[in-house]
């Protein structure tokens, strides 16, 4: 008898967050974490306006088991996060990505991400051109 193939080419691989000179390496959520993921996913996209709310009974009875501390996106990574000092909002940022990550894809998590978190210059977004006042006092 042969022996069964390696399956480490057809897992779903880690998702690796460079941030800075670290990197954190998340596992791919357990099977019992995939529903309070899906749940968070969700609620991110209710919380977000992508989709119109409420957040549904069933879906907020989940998202009410996951205890504090617990990050069914993040996993362990989470309370490294937390140990290394990094500042909540870049967390919650991970997070969101790491959300729609494992729910929606890569695709869809780093368009989100982009849209979200990206600097705008706001000056830059106005037209002087269409003859909009000089906000400047006179």
């Amino acid at each position: 008898m042969g022996t069964a193939p390696d399956f480490a080419a057809w897992a779903v691989p880690d998702l690796v967050i460079p941030l800075g000179g670290r990197t954190y390496t998340v596992q791919p959520p357990s099977v019992g974490d995939m529903g309070k993921l899906l749940a968070c996913a969700v609620r991110g996209e209710v919380n977000l306006k992508l989709v119109k709310g409420p957040i549904p009974d069933e879906v907020q009875e989940i998202l009410d088991t996951i205890g504090p501390g617990e990050h069914p996106a993040l996993g362990d990574t989470y309370a490294q996060m937390v140990a290394d000092g990094l500042h909540p909002t870049t967390i919650d940022r991970m997070a969101y990505y790491a959300i729609f990550y494992w729910a929606r894809g890569k695709e869809y998590a780093d368009a989100l991400a982009t849209l979200l978190f990206t600097p705008r210059d706001l000056d830059a977004d106005s037209d002087e051109s269409e003859g909009e006042p000089d906000p400047k006092g006179s």
